[in-house]
């Protein structure tokens, strides 16, 4: 094997697919770090921008409000009010608790300043003059022209480093016509590092470096550059504020890193892959090796089945057939190549072994074979010549192939035949004894039902008469007379049942015969079911109650079915005989319901049960479960089956659930006609 290997590495083949390999892979994972990398820089530009963001509106918003308290403070400082600087100083203390980049709020009457809050850290600016500070002169000139706030900086402070300085003019209100006079500014001082301090999340602060500028007035800022011409330089936002534009930068406190955190998993997934790529390419070259020994090796097996094997692709063209395929078919042996569909060989075989016999028949019987083909449910005999059959098997594959076995089955069909052929025999024998015994027995039954009664005969009328009117006629002649009276009557009572009985058994063969020669037609009508369901329980309950059992009937309401009556009252009667008939002890109960779709009838009893492995039984032809109880109480084994097929004639079901020693119960389940499902539906 290492020698096999060693000669398959060295190959030319090998080394230049590896190769490209290599290259492949290791342009594609550049490819994907770059990608990966630019991704995560636009992420954290994408975070800095937004950071960017709410940090500008912050500053507008401390901006804004300062303006607004400071409008409050210059209302006070002109208004007559009393302990005007405590009221500045409260106003003071909490616009710098709500914006803590407030450093100083100073009052300059006069541009002096003469009030500097807070003051214990503003003190060294009390009595300072703006004339003497060159570097905020110019804003508080600019504020004098515009009469209205403006915003310098940064700027360098008196208290020492830099902030942005806010002048607020102060003009008294004029008397009369005149002019307003000034009175002075209010100047406000803001931190740079506290004015960019985010309020929700302080630490964010120390994640970015921020700067704020102002354009000069007049001039046309640059545009910004997008991101893309250079990743490095910080992001930029602009605002108006007070007359100016504003510029805002935001970049990242310790720079953009070499390479973004995916990386290092990202080359090595490579080296992984290129790893297993190589390992790959070499399992493939073995399993291709073991690939062709399993083809030759499954030729092999397919060519020494004893059955016609053929397999058909997802075209449905012909893949592979074995020999014994060809010896069944051997008028087609030659089409038999790979490539060739389905439906020109059945057109072939039908051509050269003119089947159907009838021209027009043939194309309907392809469309037939082919339909089977490309939906295989099960096996099906293929008579492929006179007295040769064969049994097909297909069956799809989960790639779309169909395989079929073709199976010499001609011995067990003609057995098979044999077999109905004797079943049909025994089935026209039953008929004709059935029709034979059924007129003798009507007539026993007719006859004993007379002599059940003798007494109410006319002879016996006519002997009673002549007792009565002789002198001689003793007693004991009286009382003899009516014993045998009595004696032909029980006689007769006991011949009218045997007779019946054998007349049920005879109707249960005939109808079986009807049901196996498909004879047996139903007089279906719409009928009130309720009303059939209760006399059938009202004529058996003497026989229930004969033997200690109790009989009784519940139903939902009355309820229309399109059923035969005499058959429905036959399956119910059926039913209810054999509960009454394997039932010792306890009750019997028939029950009616109805839904929307369907009627149930349920007959449940309390007798022994039925073991789980035989309630498939019950419903075969001429079986009894409990031999015992049968022999006990007779019958043929026929009434259920009987029941059954009426039940499967009407469009019905008959079902059964059972437990030993607790009793059984069947289901008889027939649909309501259309037009009342729909009305009881709609309701």
């Amino acid at each position: 094997m290492a020698n096999a290997f060693r000669d398959y590495a060295t190959s030319k083949a090998y080394i230049i697919v590896n190769f490209i390999v290599l290259c492949c892979v290791a342009g594609i994972s550049y490819s994907i770090v770059k990608l990966d990398y630019e991704q995560h820089i636009g992420s954290i530009r994408q975070d800095a921008r937004q950071t960017l963001h709410e940090v500008s509106n912050q500053v507008q918003h401390q901006f804004q409000e300062t303006i607004l308290v400071t409008k409050n403070i210059e209302n006070i400082l002109l208004s007559g009010e009393a302990f005007k600087d405590k009221k500045i100083e409260l106003l003071v203390k909490e616009l710098r608790d709500r914006n803590p980049g407030i450093q100083a709020f100073a009052l300059a009457p006069d541009l002096k300043i003469t009030h500097s809050y807070p003051k214990t850290q503003n003190g060294e600016t009390i009595g300072l003059e703006y004339k003497n500070i060159p570097t905020q002169l110019s804003g508080v000139a600019n504020a004098y022209r515009r009469q209205s706030p403006t915003i310098e900086g940064p700027l360098n402070l008196v208290q020492g480093g830099k902030g942005y300085i806010m002048h607020y003019p102060v003009f008294e209100r004029p008397i009369g016509l005149g002019a307003p006079r000034f009175w002075g500014v209010m100047s406000i001082v803001f931190q740079p590092d506290r004015l960019f301090e985010p309020h929700q999340n302080p630490h964010q602060a120390a994640d970015y470096i921020y700067s704020l500028r102002a354009f000069p007035t007049g001039v046309m800022p640059p545009e910004i550059e997008p991101a893309a011409v250079d990743p490095t330089a910080p992001v930029r936002t602009r605002f108006e504020l007070l007359g100016k534009t504003w510029e805002a930068t935001a970049s990242p406190a310790n720079g953009l890193p070499p390479y973004a955190p995916q990386s290092p998993y990202l080359v090595a997934f490579a080296l992984i892959a290129t790893i297993a790529l190589m390992a790959g390419l070499w399992a493939f070259r073995r399993v291709t090796l073991k690939k062709q020994e399993a083809h030759a090796l499954l030729a092999e097996g397919i060519g020494s089945i004893q059955e016609g094997f053929i397999a058909f692709d997802e075209k449905e063209r012909l893949v592979t057939v074995n020999s014994k395929f060809l010896e069944y078919h051997p008028e087609i042996a030659d089409l038999l190549i790979p490539g060739k569909t389905i439906e020109e060989l059945l057109r072939h075989w039908v051509a050269r072994h003119q089947h159907p016999e009838q021209v027009e028949e043939r194309e309907a019987w392809i469309a037939k074979r082919l339909a089977r083909f490309r939906n295989p449910t099960g096996a099906f005999i293929l008579e492929v010549s006179d007295n040769f059959w064969l049994k097909v098997t297909e069956s799809r594959t989960p790639h779309g192939y169909t395989v079929g076995i073709w199976t010499d089955v001609t011995a067990e069909k003609r057995a098979l035949d044999a077999a109905k052929a004797a079943d049909r025999e025994k089935t026209e024998f039953l008929n004709n004894v059935s029709h034979e015994l059924r007129t003798p027995l009507t007539v026993i039954s007719g006859r004993a039902t007379f002599l059940q009664h003798a007494e109410k005969l006319p002879q016996a009328r006519r002997l009673q008469t002549a007792l009565n009117n002789s002198a001689n006629a003793t007693p004991d002649i009286r009382h003899s007379v009516d014993e045998f009276q009595n004696f032909v009557s029980d006689q007769a009572g006991g011949i009218a049942g045997s007779s019946k009985h054998m007349l049920r058994l005879v109707e249960d063969l005939l109808d079986w015969t009807k049901v196996a020669r498909g004879k047996m037609e139903l007089d279906l009508q719409e009928i009130e079911t309720s009303e059939i369901a209760r006399s059938v329980a009202d004529d058996l309950r003497p026989d229930a109650e004969a033997k200690g059992l109790t009989l009784t009937y519940e139903d939902n309401g009355t309820a229309l079915a399109n059923a035969d009556p005499v058959r429905l009252r036959q399956i119910l009667y059926n039913l209810i005989s054999n509960a009454i008939k394997f039932t010792r002890s306890g009750n019997i109960h028939l029950q009616m319901q109805q839904d929307a779709e369907e009627i149930t009838f349920s007959v449940s009893d309390t007798g022994c049960g039925i073991s789980e492995d035989n309630l498939e039984r019950v419903f075969l032809r001429f079986q009894q479960v409990d031999g015992s109880m049968s022999r006990e109480n007779g019958g043929l084994g026929l009434g259920l089956a009987i029941a059954e097929q009426l039940a499967s004639l009407h469009g019905g079901s008959l079902s059964l659930e059972s437990k030993v020693d607790v009793g059984s119960t069947f289901r008889l389940t027939l649909a309501r006609p259309v037009a009342d499902s729909e009305m009881r539906r709609s309701a």
